[in-house]
């Protein structure tokens, strides 16, 4: 089969959703289908770019927070005569507008996968406030859902989710792969030879993208609570994972509201094998 991977982003900065369609295209891609990816990239990104298929990148264009590309979509128009089907990630950017309505232009099948989008949390919470996330949700997304062969989630609760935004068409639940051969058996010592601060110390690991949707503002002031106890003084609370958008300044000015510096290591974002090495020595992953 010809698949077609639409994406707002590709760069992994943004998440785990560029994880999960790289780790997907390359199984597809190793047993035997031709699998092509279609997203937006700033110039500066480009060089990290590193996938197996067909990768096709455009430069982000006015409203850029909407990922918005004229290009994508009219190259995406003039190749879907040879795709078999487009399988869309994400909700709220303007390729899953674009790819969607090329898709249902040329009557081709496809699958969408919010990726959490669908959230509670995240319908109250998104770039659009308001009367204006109303317009938008009722005018594009709704089409956009109900046009698509299914609506893959990756969990029962997700699925519910797709319900409770008013979701009535086909939904298929197949959680997130792990390629296994990634990990391999290893003591931590890695991480501590890296990051001194582990050396002896109970470690919980908090590895995700830092942005308001992920609970840091709930975890720092539990956490402040937690090493006052002389049992857990020497805890070390390690936060690892990209800034989105500014926001670990919210959570710099946290670790400073509940004087808790000595309990807090802040990796950035981790890849390859110093991830692997923080997850072996964490006795705790908390997301």
């Amino acid at each position: 089969m010809k698949i077609a991977y639409i994406m707002q982003y590709l760069t992994e900065r943004f998440g785990g959703p560029v994880s999960v369609v790289k780790n997907t295209g390359a199984v597809l891609t190793g047993l035997g289908h031709a699998v092509s990816y279609w997203a937006t990239v700033e110039n500066k990104d480009r060089k990290d770019i590193s996938l197996k298929g067909t990768v096709h990148m455009y430069n982000p264009v006015w409203p850029r927070f909407w990922f918005r590309s004229n290009e994508l979509a009219r190259d995406l128009l003039n190749e879907m005569l040879s795709i078999d089907i487009l399988h869309i990630n994400g909700f709220w950017g303007h390729p899953v507008y674009a790819a969607s309505k090329v898709a249902r232009k040329r009557n081709a099948p496809y699958i969408l996968s919010p990726h959490g989008c669908l959230s509670p949390w995240r319908l109250r919470n998104t770039f659009v406030k308001g009367i204006k996330k109303k317009f938008y949700f009722d005018l594009i997304s709704v089409p956009i859902m109900s046009g698509s062969s299914c609506l893959q989630a990756c969990s029962e609760l997700e699925a519910e989710h797709f319900r409770m935004a008013d979701y009535k068409g086909p939904i298929t639940i197949i959680p997130n792969g792990v390629d296994t051969n990634e990990f391999s058996d290893g003591d931590g010592a890695e991480a501590e030879a890296r990051w001194p601060d582990l050396k002896d110390r109970p470690v919980v690991l908090f590895m995700s993208r830092l942005s308001p949707e992920k609970g840091l503002d709930m975890l720092i002031p539990v956490w402040a609570e937690l090493v006052k106890s002389t049992s857990c003084k020497d805890a070390l609370l390690v936060i690892a994972g990209p800034d989105v958008k500014g926001y670990q300044k919210v959570v710099e000015l946290l670790i400073k509201k509940y004087n808790i510096d000595s309990n807090i290591l802040l990796t950035g974002m981790v890849q390859g094998q110093k991830k692997l090495a923080l997850l072996r020595r964490a006795d705790i992953f908390v997301l």
